[in-house]
């Protein structure tokens, strides 16, 4: 039996605020966490022969050495994340404050007042983590052992049992594959007079070996509550070798079973893939605060968003530098980033009952994001590019000339002023050459 030690964590009262005020809190303000030791694995652990399919009543010295040290590295790991998202979660929340005193004073210079970042944050990610911290998400019924030099010698011949659908004989590499599927489920009631049943899934897939699978997320609302987790089963294959050294045997699969828990046991996927989650901003909020404001100008859907925009990349640049913009980009429109589970995607359709799906070819080279200025979504990159080459020259320009509005005007003629302003050339050449420059910078940051 293995039991996960009581681990104590402690993170500012600001990742855990309702509202913004509650950020206002003292420094010495903490909250306290306390992880109660809980079992995560017992003897309850199957161990089954995948051949026989019945349960494994054998000595090999690999299995019951590899099952040892099993219950252990999955405690540890389980261990790292809860406290690694402790930090997360405290780092994400300590930004919220400086960040909303930027965007507020760059809205300022509009004549934007009293903007705020209101709450609550994180609902989501703390309801994952308080769920952790009381029961791990896995629960691994069965460890299934594959006698691989049977499956070599006879790789055509494998039994018809419901364990034999998690393995494979690759015959491109000529090399025996394991997989792991999951599916996490989430069923809770809704707090509302209507009562509603709320149920989420999503479902992953790994091939053991390559470290490539997929994602399928239904998403999660962030009202969703830490008891609403459900335990996720599954079955977990090794293969063994009667002629290799016991020891080197145990190390690579002590190795390869850290490797894949870290892909496989993800809960935090739940909200936004490991790559993207933490770094979307309150561009959202702020667009929303500039609609309540009146202001002088006739297209307020483009300007409101070219400007919520473009403050919001001022600010970005500020607190992480300009890449993290197109970065983030980049990976918000890739498909495969969406889908994929570890190193790339594969749907893993290894049996007639697979039948995944995708609406896109994960082959097909991703393209750079087309600019248009017209497009309020995508004319932040001409701004950007105009404050790149000009820096604050170019903001006073369109702070000036925003003030000195007099009736109401186009937001858009008000930034090609700005930009010739600034730049000392027509906005008819400048942003031409502004779209084919961000373009440029874009196309730096696409995966393949």
């Amino acid at each position: 039996m293995s039991i996960l030690p009581r681990i104590v964590l402690l993170f500012s009262i600001l990742a855990l605020s309702t509202s913004y005020a509650a950020a206002q809190a003292d420094d010495d303000d903490m909250l306290l966490i306390e992880i109660e030791g809980f079992e995560v694995f017992s003897n309850n652990m199957r161990i089954i022969d995948g051949l026989s399919g019945k349960e494994y009543t054998g000595d090999h010295p690999v299995i019951l050495g590899f099952r040892r040290e099993f219950d252990t590295i999955l405690t540890k790991y389980h261990n790292k994340l809860l406290v690694d998202e402790a930090k997360r979660l405290k780092e994400r929340a300590e930004v919220i404050k400086p960040f909303s005193e930027e965007l507020a004073a760059l809205s300022s210079y509009f004549g934007i007042e009293d903007f705020k970042i209101t709450g609550p944050h994180l609902t989501r990610e703390l309801s994952i983590f308080k769920r952790m911290a009381q029961d791990p998400f896995f629960n691994i019924e069965e460890l299934v052992v594959w006698d691989l030099h049977s499956l070599q010698n006879n790789p055509t011949n494998i039994p018809a049992n419901k364990y034999a659908k998690n393995i494979r004989f690759n015959q491109e590499t000529g090399e025996w594959e394991r997989r792991v599927i999951t599916k996490w489920e989430v069923s809770w009631v809704s707090p509302d007079r209507h009562r509603r049943q709320i149920y989420k899934f999503k479902e992953q897939g790994l091939n053991l070996e390559t470290q490539r699978g997929f994602h399928f997320s239904a998403g999660l609302r962030a009202d969703v509550p830490s008891t609403a987790f459900q335990e996720v089963k599954l079955q977990y294959p090794i293969f063994y070798n009667t002629g290799e050294p016991v020891d080197a045997q145990i190390r690579k699969l002590k190795e390869n079973f850290l490797l894949n828990l870290i892909y496989i046991y993800d809960p935090y996927s739940w909200v936004l893939r490991g790559n993207v989650r933490f770094r979307r901003g309150f561009h959202r909020q702020l667009h929303s605060h500039i609609k309540t404001q009146s202001l002088p100008i006739k297209d307020r859907d483009w300007f409101d968003r070219v400007l919520a925009h473009f403050l919001h990349d001022l600010a970005t640049i500020r607190f992480w530098g300009v890449d993290e913009i197109y970065d983030l980009q980049i990976l918000s429109e890739d498909k495969t980033n969406k889908h994929q589970l570890g190193t790339g995607l594969d749907l893993l359709n290894w049996n007639k009952a697979d039948k995944r799906e995708i609406d896109f070819d994960p082959e097909e080279p991703q393209t750079v994001p087309h600019i248009s200025f017209d497009n309020p979504h995508r004319a932040r990159y001409v701004l950007l590019d105009a404050y790149r080459r000009y820096g604050d020259t170019f903001l006073d320009a369109l702070v000036s000339r925003f003030h000195a509005i007099e009736g109401r005007t186009s937001g858009k003629q008000l930034v090609r002023d700005a930009i010739e302003d600034a730049s000392g050339v027509s906005a008819d050449k400048y942003i031409p050459a502004a779209i084919k420059a961000q373009r440029s910078e874009l196309k730096r940051f696409l995966r393949n």
